[in-house]
């Protein structure tokens, strides 16, 4: 295996930024390759979608952002949807053109999910279904690691700037 050498902090925190885009941008990718490859219910057994929601305004929240409750008479199925993930909200089977969120708040009764802008009408109605998207805390995590090594102490010595 060839060894990378960096000559900069900042050279490293590029090459292993663009590396975590890829890897986000792949996951991106198979969700919405599985999104139109399988049916709703299929992927409702599978974890990653809920079906047949009604939808509750619940008005801004912090930073501004609009909230809506997702729920079902009869609760939620077990799914991989969790807090910090985006979500594509539709109607039917999504394109993943429609509105996205992020899960703020997650019951076993309900989902309350973040939208940056006013959700579109059908966003708001009955039979709304919910897509795991993306699990964006994962890729922030991974980003805020490359920021916080940028003040370590071994830094240079780690990345062959300095010698021991």
């Amino acid at each position: 295996m060839k060894k990378i050498k960096f000559s900069s902090y900042e050279e490293y925190k590029n090459y292993f930024k663009r590396l975590i885009d890829l890897e986000r941008k792949a996951q991106i990718e198979l969700h919405l390759r599985e999104i139109k490859t399988l049916s709703g219910k299929e992927r409702e057994k599978r974890g990653r979608a809920i079906l047949n929601l009604r939808a509750k305004f619940l008005g801004r929240g912090l930073g501004g952002v609009y909230l809506v409750r997702y729920s079902r008479p009869e609760g939620l199925p077990k799914t991989e949807i969790s807090v910090g993930d985006i979500v594509l909200v539709s109607r039917g089977k999504p394109t993943g053109k429609e509105a996205q969120g992020t899960v703020a708040e997650k019951t076993k009764n309900y989902l309350v999910v973040a939208f940056s802008d006013y959700p579109p009408p059908y966003a708001l109605g009955k039979n709304v279904r919910v897509d795991l998207f993306s699990n964006e805390i994962t890729f922030k995590r991974m980003e805020e690691a490359l920021d916080r090594f940028k003040e370590h102490p071994l830094r240079d010595f780690i990345l062959g700037l300095k010698a021991s």
